[in-house]
């Protein structure tokens, strides 16, 4: 799928990506849920959200996470791949099990 545009832009295609969005954050040890609730990241948390809608890379990614544990770490293609390697680092986001 390309780029969610306004033209392209449903209710749907919008769940879908952000479902991708929290299993990559997830995958990588990043609680979305921890990041939107942090006051001083919501223009992080806001970003990656722009970033994700922005992907064309959807599809690559729903195979990558669907391939399950075999793959570790971020993937080249992810375009939040730098913010997800600084948001793992901040024990305020940071999934306890990981």
């Amino acid at each position: 799928m390309p780029a969610l545009t306004r033209n392209t832009l449903t209710i749907n295609a919008f769940e879908d990506r952000m479902r991708l969005r929290r299993r990559m954050f997830s995958r990588n040890g990043v609680s979305l849920a921890a990041l939107h609730a942090t006051g001083d990241l919501a223009d992080t948390a806001r970003r990656t959200v722009e970033t994700c809608l922005a992907c064309t890379s959807d599809d690559a990614c729903g195979r990558w996470l669907e391939a399950g544990p075999v793959h570790t770490g971020i993937p080249q293609f992810c375009h939040n791949r730098t913010l997800i390697e600084a948001l793992r680092n901040d024990a305020r986001i940071r999934l306890e099990d990981t």
